[in-house]
């Protein structure tokens, strides 16, 4: 044993920085969903998705086959006014039931501060982030994500809102070399419990055949939509070129042919036990070849707490996409879910569900579990044990 162990020093260490740069509370966020489930005999668990169309159509409720799990860590300081914090999400996925420790990774890790002179109201920040997020949860899909390394500044005073501005990179291996820049116009009061937001995306891709793109979503959130009590997010987004919809990185090889436009909006509610949250979705997308795919969905999922903490949730969704040349592929999906919940409420977490997923698709639409055993059929049910949290 030495006569100064390292761990003897640690207190020591901890108070010199703790002295110079004052920390805050650590905080520990995460999501995590998994569990069990049968299908059929000499089959895996099945899930029913189309496989073309936009993204957004696959209700997800007693039809996610994967173990997903992310956590977060950040960690503030203070230090002449300066407001200083760093973040590291790592997250791990599987795309079926268990898990072998595969699948690791760093979804987030990147440094921001706030309370600099030139712009004290403003945050910049450095390294791999996430950005700005809006989903649809019932279809798991965030229809604005700038995700990526990049460098920024957010919430400038301009006007009646905010503004932001992103630059973003990827290159390495076998990707190749692009640019991003995302501007966001955001919080701007338009009416009565509603605000707007403007987001710009303008991509580059920095080799030989690579192509332009930009991209513009007009997003508007309104709560207690006309006096009911209902929450409401439109999306209207267009992309071309090598810009994705999403605001993030498209094909970077596809040309002025490529063009997307698609129409979201959900609704979410809670009137006493009754919560619920429902989509509709339009969209017209050409790929960089000028061939066109229109797709529309319509769905939604209901929750009624009989008491406290159980409930039963039932999800229902419609899905279809049409191809040129090609026939209307469909699909229909059922869940019934009886849930225990630590409250009533439709986004109260922990969830402990079991299910009951009943889908039926036309010959058009393939094998929509990608499972060799459903070549030839179009219906299939499972039955399984979900857990989601949030915290």
């Amino acid at each position: 044993m030495t006569k100064n162990p390292l761990w003897r020093k640690a207190p020591l260490a901890i108070g010199l920085l703790m002295a110079t740069h004052s920390a805050m509370a650590l905080d520990w966020t995460g999501y995590f969903r998994g569990g069990p489930g049968v299908t059929e005999k000499n089959t895996s668990r099945a899930c029913y998705g189309l496989g073309q169309g936009s993204s957004g159509m696959k209700y997800r409720l007693g039809n996610e086959c994967d173990f997903y799990g992310e956590f977060q860590l950040t960690q503030g300081f203070s230090k002449d006014g300066i407001e200083s914090k760093v973040t590291l999400m790592t997250n791990h996925y599987t795309g079926a039931t268990d898990t072998n420790g595969n699948g690791l990774g760093i979804e987030q890790m990147f440094a921001e501060a706030k309370g600099f002179d030139i712009a004290p109201e403003a945050t910049f920040w450095i390294g791999r982030e996430r950005g700005r997020r809006g989903d649809v949860h019932i279809v798991d899909t965030f229809f604005i994500e700038m995700l990526g390394v990049g460098a920024g500044v957010k919430d400038l005073k301009a006007g009646p809102g905010k503004l932001g501005m992103a630059f973003y990179k990827t290159d390495g291996g076998a990707v190749k070399p692009g640019n991003r820049v995302n501007m966001e116009w955001y919080g701007i009061e338009s009416n009565p419990g509603g605000n707007l937001s403007l987001i710009g995306t303008l991509t580059s891709g920095d080799f030989d055949g690579g192509t332009k793109g930009a991209g513009l979503t007009l997003r508007h959130e309104q709560s207690n939509l006309a006096g009911t009590g209902l929450n409401n997010a439109l999306w209207l987004q267009y992309a071309q070129g090598s810009a994705n919809l999403n605001g993030n990185f498209g094909n970077l090889t596809s040309d002025s042919k490529a063009k997307g436009l698609r129409l979201v909006d959900s609704i979410n509610w809670q009137k006493g036990a009754f919560g619920g949250q429902a989509m509709v979705l339009v969209a017209s997308e050409k790929d960089g070849a000028g061939v066109k795919t229109d797709s529309a969905s319509v769905g939604g999922r209901i929750s009624y707490a009989l008491t406290r903490n159980f409930k039963m949730v039932t999800e229902l969704g419609y899905s279809q996409f049409k191809t040129d040349g090609a026939e209307t592929a469909t699909l229909t999906k059922l869940t019934i879910a009886p849930t225990l919940s630590v409250g009533p409420d439709f986004f109260s977490r922990p969830e402990f569900r079991l299910y009951a997923t009943m889908a039926n698709w036309n010959k058009a639409a393939g094998n929509v579990t990608g499972q060799t055993g459903f070549a030839d059929k179009t219906s299939g049910n499972s039955f399984g044990a979900q857990v989601e949290w949030w915290f």
